[in-house]
């Protein structure tokens, strides 16, 4: 039996989308401003920063790196339905990448450097499960305790939470 790189890459990726949405559709729109201590983001600054870790999927694939030093495309939402929609449309254009993405893209090289130093180089698909995947699952998880601590029911992420059985 082989096994489709291409789906060893993405297929966590599906089940991902969903339930990073249906997180992100838990956040009133009166909590956006809050935070849990004076050091954290807000939860709309986090929020945008998971939304933004598509845009970083994207760079991923279709780029040879990035640079920390330059500025990069931010989302900025104030309101849940803002947040969604900007959600969707990098889900929507981070889909089209995956569609045209190959195994070949895959093992291309991608550079993390601030300025002239170079943090790693590492194979895209390598990055795109640390960066892209793993990096959206734990500031998701960040966000769970966010809006637990706002007694805002949570959605099942890997299973049943107290709030839906």
């Amino acid at each position: 039996m082989s096994i489709d790189p291409l789906h060893l890459a993405f297929g966590d990726m599906e089940y991902e989308f969903g339930v990073t949405r249906e997180m992100l559709s838990r956040i009133p729109d009166d909590c956006f401003d809050w935070r849990p201590h004076k050091k954290s983001w807000t939860m709309g600054q986090l929020a945008c920063h998971i939304v933004d870790l598509l845009w970083w999927s994207v760079t991923i694939l279709e780029e040879d790196g990035i640079d920390m030093a330059k500025t990069w495309p931010r989302t900025e939402a104030s309101t849940q339905e803002e947040l969604i929609a900007k959600y969707e449309a990098k889900e929507k254009q981070l889909r089209e990448v995956f569609d045209r993405t190959t195994v070949e893209t895959l093992a291309e090289p991608w550079t993390l450097s601030y300025g002239p130093q170079i943090f790693f180089t590492e194979p895209k698909a390598d990055v795109l499960r640390r960066f892209g995947i793993s990096h959206l699952v734990h500031h998701r998880a960040q966000l769970s305790v966010y809006l637990r601590i706002n007694d805002v029911p949570l959605p099942k992420s890997y299973g049943p939470t107290a709030d839906e059985n």
